[in-house]
């Protein structure tokens, strides 16, 4: 029998090989009937799965006959690959230094090493496989590369630049590293020679998609606006993002839309829904039928919105259009300028009944207060979602907000979610009354806007709160890292999207501390509500 599997095998290697991957698994399922612990069988199994870019059944495959044989270090060395690739990184990192212990120098494994941990946020431990890859392979174009990727994510930036500029040494028409230079200048507010990179960088390669976003967000950022919005039409060719829609009925602003009706959908977060949805009674005023597609969360929030038509879920059958447009394609379309930004507040309200169940939250706080002036109402959000590109920047751990909360007014907290990292430091402002806990009556947004309807102020970080309070026509004071999100641009302290918008801005990158000390004072300066 031994023999018959092995010529099955070869006879399933040969169908691999040749392309043939339906007949090459079959041969090997067969085995598997016979012996369904045979890890040659499993490995090849978990061959195809990789070439068919299924790579979480790959890595099921490949890390159950590790188990059933004796593996040579390609061996471990592929089936860390491909747990990589289906995101299980704490397993890649094991069979990634399984592979090391038998052959230290195995350059691919370190550098696959350094990349899961990265992905695990061990900073340290990843830092140190790509220095001893640079030390030992100074050559390699793209760990230098990556290593200045981590090195941003760490705070050390002058070392970034280092390490991308050595990959372009190295590799002179490498037009991701040019990017990346530019992005890092950008944070450095270096913006002219930012602007120079992404030049390089699109000198390469004309249609390299990130390089021209990374342009318009830096256009955006400095207020150009037309430039700004033209290229930042380029992000539906970055990676595998796509609208979902035809081209060939994209609404560019050049079709005329009179008795048309125009399909307008959600895209990225429902702060960007909530902050570009004002652009829509443009489309109706002139003459457009407009349907609605936003994220379901905000849908009870958002249902029945003036001057549109319809607004559904993101799940719900799209209905026929005559145009689509993703929402934040509007300003390119409408060729917005500065001027055309604010819109007339509120252009969200909301519904009596989520605001009257929030009627009796302060009644204690309040009640203990005696006959005093009733203290402000102040809602914070100190974090947005973990899984932002730039969360590690705009959230700011609660630990670093405690002078806040000796401020004389009733905090409540507006985060529907607080992080493992802040419990030590939430638990206690609870416990001792500083700070309301609503989260388990937070179920929508509308319950969220209910709660603001009640509210003196909103303080929060640059996330979907901060837009919800704007829209609401609630003061809102967001506190910005160095280098903001483009939309907040630079060196003002208000904002054209929202009149009552104030914005608290880090002096210094990554340091909230002055951030703290203008907003604690600013509560203390707070007038008493009537």
């Amino acid at each position: 029998m031994d023999q018959d599997i092995a010529s099955t095998l070869a006879t399933a290697q040969q169908h691999f090989t040749a392309g043939r991957l339906a007949e090459a698994a079959d041969l090997l399922h067969g085995i598997l009937q016979l012996q369904p612990e045979h890890g040659e069988a499993l490995e090849g199994l978990g061959y195809i799965a990789a070439k068919q870019g299924d790579h979480a059944r790959a890595a099921d495959y490949v890390t159950r006959a590790l188990q059933l044989m004796a593996a040579s270090p390609d061996q471990v060395y592929f089936a860390a690959h491909v747990c990589q690739l289906a995101g299980r990184h704490a397993e890649a990192v094991a069979l990634y230094e399984r592979c090391l212990e038998r052959l230290p120098d195995h350059v691919q494994a370190q550098h696959g090493a350094a990349l899961s941990l990265v992905k695990l946020g061990a900073n340290e431990r990843a830092l140190r496989y790509f220095e001893r890859l640079t030390t030992r392979h100074p050559q390699l174009a793209e760990v230098h590369y990556n290593k200045g990727s981590l090195l941003g994510t760490m705070g050390r930036y002058e070392e970034e630049l280092a390490a991308y500029r050595k990959a372009i040494a190295l590799k002179p028409n490498f037009g991701q590293a040019y990017v990346n230079v530019g992005v890092a200048l950008r944070d450095l507010h270096r913006f002219d020679e930012a602007l120079q990179q992404f030049r390089k960088a699109l000198s390469i390669d004309p249609n390299d998609a990130g390089a021209r976003t990374n342009r318009a967000q830096t256009n955006l950022l400095l207020g150009e606006f037309e430039h700004g919005w033209r290229e930042y039409e380029w992000r539906w060719r970055v990676g595998n993002i796509h609208h979902g829609f035809d081209d060939a009925t994209l609404w560019t602003g050049a079709q005329a839309i009179a008795g048309k009706t125009v399909f307008v959908h959600s895209e990225q977060g429902f702060g960007d829904t909530l902050q570009f949805l004002r652009f829509t009674d443009r489309l109706s005023a002139a003459g457009a039928r407009v349907v609605l597609r936003v994220q379901d969360a905000l849908l009870p929030l958002l249902s029945g919105y003036p001057g549109v038509a319809e607004v559904i879920g993101e799940h719900a059958p799209v209905p026929p259009f005559d145009y689509h447009c993703p929402t934040m394609s509007l300003a390119f379309a409408l060729k917005v300028r500065a001027a055309d930004l604010a819109a007339t507040v509120p252009y969200l309200s909301a519904d009596p009944a989520h605001t009257a169940q929030w009627n009796t939250l302060f009644e204690k706080s309040e009640d203990e207060g005696g006959n005093r002036a009733r203290r402000p109402r102040v809602g914070i959000v100190w974090c947005g979602n973990p899984g932002h590109v730039n969360d590690h920047n705009r959230s700011i751990p609660l630990e670093q907000l405690a002078s806040l909360f000796d401020a004389d007014v009733t905090f409540v907290s507006l985060q529907k979610l607080v992080r493992e990292g802040d419990r030590a430091s939430f638990s206690p402002l609870v416990q001792r009354g500083a700070l309301l806990d609503v989260a388990e009556r937070l179920g929508s947004f509308a319950d969220t806007a209910g709660l603001i309807a009640q509210l003196d102020l909103v303080i929060a970080v640059d996330t979907a709160v901060a837009h919800l309070a704007g829209a609401l026509g609630k003061p809102v004071w967001i506190a910005l890292p160095f280098t903001p999100d483009w939309r907040w641009q630079l060196n003002r302290s208000d904002s054209p999207w929202y009149p009552g918008v104030r914005l608290f801005r880090q002096a210094v990158r990554g340091d909230w501390s002055n951030v703290t000390q203008d907003i604690r004072a600013a509560l203390d300066a707070l007038p008493r509500p009537g």
